[in-house]
């Protein structure tokens, strides 16, 4: 039982409900660039390295020809061109993000995304004031479900992992959080409630509209 000091966010599909531009960008990047998609991209891929989504959507041979980080940046710039005018954040973000920031709670992004992107989402958002620290998938050797993302992210904060919640929309993501010892809340844009609360989430929302900082600090020392 602790008091709640900080709040680590994953960023696609939590922050902001964005994960069909994502896909709709692979789809056109690919066509673009006259790949055979082997499998759609679908959230099953959320959290994983850039390389390995690669792999199995397009196939080691693509992978290797181009570099998986000129596949990356070329399919990471179609989604910011596509998703810019659509962008915002998922209900109750804003409002959760000032109580903390005026409870004096800490808010951290750990996201498997590119710096580039973070960056993108922050700014579009206008929420630099409320972020602490962001660690995205360029800091980190090993991918979600490993914790490394948000054990980054939380050190970088100062914190312990009973004193932090993560806030996921993924499996994958669920699971990293469990897995570095934090209670994990998961928003439902792109999972059912019962694979998230398969992979660990002791709370599903649809957005934060429902939550109040001093709600999550009595769920979180309870």
């Amino acid at each position: 039982m602790a008091e709640l000091k900080g709040l680590l966010f994953d960023m696609d599909g939590t922050l902001v409900d964005n994960m069909k531009y994502h896909f709709i960008a692979f789809e056109e990047y690919a066509k673009k660039m006259g790949f055979t998609v082997l499998e759609p991209m679908t959230p099953k891929f959320g959290g994983m390295h850039a390389e390995d989504c690669f792999n199995a959507l397009v196939g080691k041979e693509i992978v290797q020809k181009y570099g998986a980080k000129t596949l990356e940046d070329g399919k990471e710039a179609t989604y910011r061109e596509i998703y810019r005018p659509h962008m915002k954040p998922v209900a109750g973000l804003i409002e959760l993000l000032q109580a903390a920031k005026n409870a004096g709670v800490k808010c951290a992004i750990g996201s498997a995304g590119s710096r580039e992107n973070v960056a993108f989402i922050i700014e579009g958002l206008g929420i630099a004031e409320y972020i602490d620290a962001s660690i995205c998938g360029g800091d980190v050797t090993y991918a979600k479900p490993h914790p490394e993302i948000f054990t980054k992210a939380r050190e970088a904060l100062g914190l312990q992992p009973e004193e932090c919640i993560v806030v996921e929309d993924a499996v994958n993501g669920v699971r990293a959080g469990v897995a570095d010892g934090c209670k994990c809340i998961a928003v439902t844009t792109t999972t059912s409630v019962e694979g998230l609360t398969e992979a660990g989430a002791s709370m599903c929302i649809e957005d934060y509209t429902s939550l109040t900082i001093e709600g999550l600090n009595e769920w979180n020392k309870a």
